[in-house]
């Protein structure tokens, strides 16, 4: 499997990316992606979504050293939620330490386990963003109102898990992109005129199309190519990983 990113920041914003990505080995045969959307009407909203990142890492290389002495590979599904209620844990912990305020910890999050021998992902939704999986695009959206983790850690974190999140099991893994609602925010900023490009052919060439696959950065470089030859560019933050089963 191949595995490309992007994370690129917004027109709109000028100090900081408030999206964060992850791309870690878990395993011998399991690879933990996600990416992570800060909050833009939040306190620091960069904050939250890379301290969950920073965290995601963390459990990765745990989730990776503990196969490593035990000799045990966890079934895919299992391994997503002790992740998940491992993160809930830890972030609990840390905003009580630091006495965040409520804005200051609201992030987006998807997450993603794959098994690389099985071809296979198990993924988990809190809040909004996109997956594309082979061939078909699903949004998850809440009328602009995000049901980010940082509500909810002061709930039990099984509650929180099965009652506050989505989840998505995908087989025979061929094409899976994960990405932050950016998608959904190219605009023209200079005025001038361009090639014509539609909504639905800006997210083909970034989801679907399976040129340059020895580049990787083969997505940065769709980008620019849309830039250049239609104008358009995000406003909002953009953050993506896609894999390739070749």
């Amino acid at each position: 499997m191949k595995f490309y990113e992007l994370s690129h920041i917004g027109e709109f914003h000028v100090n900081h990316n408030e999206d964060f990505l992850v791309s870690e080995e878990a395993g011998s045969s399991r690879k933990l992606i996600a990416v992570m959307d800060g909050c833009s009407s939040g306190t620091d909203s960069y904050f939250a979504s890379t301290l969950i990142g920073k965290l995601l890492r963390k459990i990765a290389k745990q989730e990776a050293y503990e196969e490593f002495a035990k000799k045990e590979t966890k079934e895919l599904k299992n391994q997503l939620e002790q992740i998940s209620l491992q993160l809930f844990e830890e972030l609990s912990n840390l905003n009580r330490q630091l006495d965040l305020k409520s804005d200051e910890i609201l992030s987006t999050l998807i997450l993603g386990i794959i098994d690389l021998m099985d071809k296979s992902a198990e993924l988990v939704i809190v809040g909004d963003g996109f997956i594309h999986v082979n061939g078909e695009n699903i949004e998850y959206e809440n009328d602009n109102k995000p049901d980010y983790i940082g509500y909810h850690l002061k709930m039990d974190k099984h509650l929180w898990y099965q009652t506050r999140t989505k989840k998505l099991t995908v087989n025979n893994l061929k094409n899976l992109t994960i990405s932050t609602d950016g998608i959904y925010t190219f605009k023209n900023f200079d005025g001038q005129s361009y090639d014509q490009i539609s909504q639905e052919q800006i997210m083909a060439k970034f989801f679907e199309y399976e040129n340059d696959l020895d580049n990787l950065n083969k997505l940065k470089k769709t980008m620019i190519e849309i830039k250049n030859k239609n104008g358009l560019m995000p406003s909002d933050d953009l953050t993506m990983i896609r894999v390739i089963n070749i």
